[in-house]
């Protein structure tokens, strides 16, 4: 039976001197210690308990303030905080593991937390004296650092599978420009010319590279500093550039977007890229053209966003309010970039303001007298946002999903912790341009705000008595993405919902009953009518609406784990569910009627009128009539072959 000096708070315990000695003088790497050396570690040292879910330390505490934790039993887990506000969990602790050492010869902000997934038992050690003893002790100094030294590299293997795996959307979506805009002007030479030559056209053009032409212009190759230096360290008797130009350069097309350009630079180890027009070269790109887009607008946007130490700050950032960010979005849809990208890089700035509002009230919370989260939790968008196809026009759809806490003592300070933080969040949003949903789908409302555990089981309610209500609330939840906190635990539910929503033939069927409720403005013989009454063209009623149920329901039918439309339709491609040529159709009529959207939200904008979907058919040119025409008609063909598979599928 276990024996306290005296109990303190929080369910820490101050254990029997010898107990504590009987349980780690034989654990590794205690067992290179003297008697006297053990014995001053264990002095004022706690016994403490921690329950699955707490942590046992956590980011928003100090180094100074943590110690060392000798793990008697249980597990736990090691979670990264990455600036975009996603979560890694990067190794486990099992019983015996030392937790904070890697920490403990560093100053300043943590970047990771440590978890209980079960319910832990810790000897906590204090700090300074594990350091005063490695002073004295060579051979526990030198175990302490070796054990550092490859939990540092096994840290930053992790990290690196980590970064390797994961697509990187939001310097994606920052390169959504054509690499014309980029490109610097080319400098030409002959095959036949000598090193020497190059060198003094390289010095007086400034410039790092030249491509190697023949008579006729045609590109044979390219010559940089680097094959130059590769001359002089190893001259042969031949002196012209032909021979020692590379051959076969990376090249691009004038047409392509930079972040293509860019992955050559990345991935490829090549510093000087040519840039053709019609198998003529027109301009080349180095490293430093990129500097043009490191110097843009929009990256001191989220500079400012990352930098914004108050809410009124980001009000000023949104994007309703940002001239700035409308010019950007304005320049995207004059270099003819896709309208779905285009709404990606909205949905991608948002994300931003987002997870900034999220940490301003972390830090308010702890300011109120709240503490830290006391649990994980992970935030999530629906609706637009959540597929990445936001526009200008947009409210609120959002929910949180809390790691499992019912297990816990203390269940009211959890509720009333993430309530008021709820509360917070959904009121700094709506002051950013993001309008409280009307619908009441938000974080602060319990419905949305869920334990993993109640989400499976809202899940299965939803599925077992489905009607009007419960298919609004799970087509809605069906585009969940997470934006911040604990991806693992919405990662988790993305799995539990795809594969039960796969099996439920009845919800696929009522979804199909539901999508076919929205009619097109198509008539029997398949003529789009373009002239309503007030001549106000709905678009996202009128045709986003019919092509997003549509995709979704095949992706319902497929498992299809893709949000985003468009990945949708290209899984569905892959696995031949789709035929290719609808898959561009679906495409091309998502580019319109977003990029059709897009101008008119500015034009509001700039205007000073209330954003909304509806498009004056008056405003619009012959051509984008008649490209909206035929994205209506690409809609009309989705619903029609819905239809056929609601009729022959219904149960009469």
């Amino acid at each position: 039976m276990v024996k306290y000096y005296g109990i303190s708070t929080n369910g820490r315990y101050l254990m029997n001197h010898q107990e504590l000695l009987q349980i780690i003088r034989d654990h590794y790497p205690f067992d290179v210690l003297s008697a006297e050396q053990l014995d001053y570690i264990i002095s004022g040292s706690t016994y403490t308990t921690f329950k699955k879910g707490e942590f046992l330390f956590h980011e928003d505490e100090t180094v100074e303030e943590l110690d060392i934790y000798f793990l008697v039993s249980g597990l736990a887990k090691n979670v990264l905080h990455r600036s975009s506000g996603k979560q890694y969990s990067l190794r486990f602790y099992y019983p015996g593991d030392l937790i904070g050492i890697m920490i403990m010869l560093t100053s300043g902000q943590m970047t990771f937390s440590v978890q209980a997934i079960e319910d832990c038992t810790v000897f906590r050690i204090q700090k300074d004296r594990i350091l005063e003893i490695m002073t004295k002790n060579n051979d526990f100094s030198k175990i302490i650092f070796e054990s550092i030294g490859n939990r540092m590299k096994t840290l930053y293997d992790e990290i690196k599978v980590k970064s390797a795996t994961e697509t990187d959307d939001e310097n994606i979506n920052l390169f959504r420009t054509k690499v014309h805009t980029l490109m610097d002007s080319p400098t030409f030479i002959d095959g036949n010319a000598t090193i020497i030559d190059a060198a003094t056209k390289m010095k007086e053009q400034d410039t790092y590279g030249l491509v190697v032409v023949d008579q006729n212009k045609k590109m044979l190759g390219i010559l940089t500093q680097r094959e130059i230096l590769s001359y002089l360290t190893n001259p042969c008797n031949s002196e012209k550039v032909k021979d020692w130009m590379k051959e076969k350069p990376f090249w691009i097309r004038d047409e392509s977007f930079a972040y293509e350009a860019l992955s050559y630079f990345k991935h490829e180890e090549v510093d000087f890229v040519p840039i053709i027009r019609n198998d003529v070269v027109v301009g080349i790109l180095t490293s430093t053209s990129f500097l043009n887009i490191q110097d843009s607008n929009y990256l001191d946007l989220s500079y400012k966003i990352q930098k914004a130490v108050t809410n009124e700050e980001l009000v000023e950032l949104a994007t309703v309010k940002s001239e700035t960010f409308q010019q950007f979005i304005q320049d995207l849809l004059a270099q003819d970039s896709f309208g779905f990208d285009i709404c990606e890089v909205i949905s991608n700035y948002n994300d931003r303001l987002h997870r900034k509002i999220i940490q301003l009230s972390e830090k308010e919370m702890r300011q109120e007298g709240f503490g830290s989260a006391p649990i994980n939790y992970c935030f999530i968008v629906m609706g637009s946002q959540g597929r990445s196809e936001q526009g200008f026009h947009t409210d609120q759809d959002n929910g949180i999903i809390l790691d499992d806490y019912n297990h816990l003592s203390d269940l009211k300070k959890v509720d009333l912790y993430f309530q008021a933080f709820t509360e917070k969040l959904n009121l700094k949003l709506a002051a950013c341009g993001f309008p409280e949903c009307t619908g009441g789908i938000m974080a602060k409302e319990q419905k949305w705000k869920r334990s993993y555990t109640d989400w499976k089981k809202a899940i299965d309610e939803w599925l077992n008595e489905m009607d009007a209500q419960e298919i609004q609330n799970i087509t809605m939840f069906y585009d969940f993405r997470p934006i911040y906190g604990d991806y693992s635990i919405a990662e988790e539910i993305r799995n539990y919902l795809t594969e039960k929503s796969k099996r439920s033939l009845n919800m696929q069927q009522l979804l199909r009953k539901d999508a076919l409720r929205f009619k097109l403005p198509v008539g029997p013989l398949g003529r789009v009518n373009l002239k309503p009454k007030n001549h106000l063209f709905n678009i996202k009623k009128s045709g986003l609406l019919q092509i997003v149920n549509m995709i979704r329901i095949h992706s319902v039918k497929y498992g299809i784990k893709e949000v985003n439309t468009i990945k949708r339709v290209q899984a569905l491609k892959k696995l031949q569910a789709f035929h290719p040529r609808d898959a561009e159709n679906v495409k091309t009529a998502m580019h319109i009627l977003l990029s059709l959207r897009t101008q008119q939200n500015l034009r509001e904008l700039s205007e000073g009128k209330p954003l909304s979907n509806d498009i004056d058919v008056r405003t619009l040119s012959k051509e984008d009539r008649q490209k909206l025409k035929e994205s209506i008609q690409i809609a009309n063909r989705l619903q029609q072959v819905m239809e056929i598979s609601f009729n022959r599928n219904r149960v009469v």
